[in-house]
């Protein structure tokens, strides 16, 4: 469809990650440097292959689905993570004020001190199911038709521009065909008015010609408006608000097309994006059942864990009373039994005991403190935690169930859709080749209709000026030459329009380069 042969691939913009700042001034650089942002160079001459690239770098529709690769990607990338054990870090810092602890109606006693606390954890847990076993193949499967579908988006693009652009450049040859209708009925006009102006003709011819000439004049507006309106819609599916002035300058010759009907239609059926991207979602869809089935396998779980704690008190006189009240309990419990011993007739075993040692030392005092400077890393670690799950789903409500009917409907979806996208391209290759076979016959006809319609006229501008014609017959001879114009102008781009289709229906370009 292009004047030059084009890489089908798609071009796939790379990822721009941008860190957004909090000035405003960077807002501009961003529009420079996020693609599709800044403002488009817009070429004053613009060939077929220029609207296409420009398109696929700026159609809004387009580009909507090419975004779609990047998630496609991370998709597959994170099938692959899932064979990976995941990994959960935390940590935490708290402060406790003094008071009383209560929860509702309870009451959990006064605390005596502020305290500071730390904690961290470390988990590692590993999950082996059917989703993990059956996921890369779905999220490949994905990638695949969203890719084929951004190749389908392209192709389609493609054909549409080019549609977009033929029907621009018939405008444009449509504006000439009117100014030459123009000029012609200038002519007449001056004929008329000079046999008018002779007394060979009446007046009421002089008036008829200016009707003539008057509607000439409407039928160029007309036809320069529907031109203007043509490059708008061009500019449309391009995707850029282009100036005034740019010149559409690919030209396309009518030839005669030979290729065996048979022939395109197995290329059509072997190679066309939109069929491509159809079986491509028949893949994924397929893959996709496999992995909702997979639900009723069971699951593995591995995890293990790392964990540390700190508590610090701020108030240390609380703590080095608390202690010496501990060791004074503890030396009094020892004189209590050692007279409760010494009592009996058989003494305890082990008693009486040295209570003298059982006092609060300088040396337990800097222990204490020294233990309890501890806030935020000297944290006291826990055993190591290590656990294994089986898990084997029995009934989820009939979740499982609802998935897996869900997925065979799409995967059912899929081939049906594939089945009418065959049928569709069977269609559309027999009768786009029909219809341009046929458009290449007309345009044969209608060039030889312009012609004798270009000598009739030229016939009767002749008899009436000798007198030997009417008016009537003069501008039936223009209205005919204008007829015919017309109508070889519609069917060269018929010829055009229908190629494109064709073309379209195959999924490569045909036309010669």
């Amino acid at each position: 469809m292009n004047d030059k042969t084009q890489d089908p691939s798609v071009r796939r913009s790379p990822d721009h990650p941008i860190a957004l700042g909090t000035a405003f001034s960077l807002l501009s650089a961003l529009c420079v440097l996020v693609p599709g942002v800044g403002a488009q160079e817009v070429p004053s001459v613009l060939t077929l292959e220029d609207a296409v690239r420009l398109a696929r770098e700026n159609n809004p529709a387009f580009l909507i689905q090419e975004n779609d690769l990047g998630p496609a990607g991370w998709q597959v990338r994170e099938a692959y993570g899932r064979f990976l054990p995941r990994v959960d870090a935390n940590g935490s810092v708290a402060y406790t004020g003094a008071g009383v602890q209560r929860i509702g109606t309870l009451d959990f006693g006064a605390q005596s001190t502020d305290w500071y606390s730390s904690s961290y954890s470390l988990n590692v847990s590993w999950t082996l199911n059917g989703s993990t076993l059956f996921g890369l193949s779905s999220a490949r499967a994905d990638r695949e038709a969203v890719e084929a579908r951004v190749d389908a988006a392209a192709f389609d693009l493609e054909s549409q521009v080019a549609l977009r652009y033929m029907a621009a450049l018939r405008a444009r040859d449509g504006v000439d065909v009117a100014r030459r209708q123009l000029e012609r009925a200038e002519q007449n006009a001056q004929l008329v008015q000079g046999r008018v102006a002779t007394g060979a003709a009446p007046g009421t011819d002089g008036k008829q010609s200016e009707v003539d000439l008057g509607r000439a004049q409407v039928e160029v507006i007309q036809a320069e408006r529907i031109f203007r309106e043509a490059q708008l819609m061009l500019m449309e599916q391009v995707g850029l608000s282009l100036g005034e002035g740019v010149d559409l300058v690919s030209e396309f010759q009518v030839f005669e097309p030979d290729w065996d009907r048979d022939e395109l239609l197995a290329q059509a059926l072997g190679g066309n994006p939109s069929l491509s991207a159809a079986e491509a979602q028949v893949r994924a869809s397929r893959a996709s059942l496999r992995q909702a089935r997979s639900s009723y396998f069971p699951s593995l779980t591995v995890s293990t864990g790392l964990s540390g704690n700190a508590l610090q008190a701020l108030n240390e006189d609380f703590l080095v009373t608390t202690a010496e009240s501990r060791v004074g309990d503890q030396a009094a419990s020892c004189r209590l039994l050692n007279d409760i011993s010494s009592g009996l007739s058989q003494p305890l075993a082990g008693y009486p005991q040295d209570c003298s040692g059982l006092v609060f030392t300088d040396r337990m005092r800097a222990e204490l403190l020294a233990q309890n400077d501890a806030f935020p890393f000297d944290v006291t670690k826990n055993p190591l935690s290590l656990r294994l799950t089986l898990s084997i789903p029995v009934f989820t409500g009939f979740a499982r169930q609802r998935q897996v009917a869900e997925a065979s409907a799409a995967a059912h979806d899929a081939e049906h859709s594939r089945r009418a996208e065959d049928l569709r391209l069977r269609t559309a290759v027999t009768q786009a080749f029909d219809n341009l076979v046929s458009a290449f016959r007309v345009v044969a006809l209608e060039e030889r209709n312009r012609g004798v319609a270009e000598e009739q006229l030229q016939l009767q501008q002749r008899r009436y000026a000798l007198g030997a014609a009417p008016l009537l017959e003069l501008l039936d001879a223009q209205t005919s030459m204008s007829t015919a114009e017309q109508a070889y102008l519609n069917a060269r781009y018929d010829f055009h329009w229908n190629l494109i289709r064709l073309e379209a229906a195959v999924g490569r370009p045909l036309r010669t380069r």
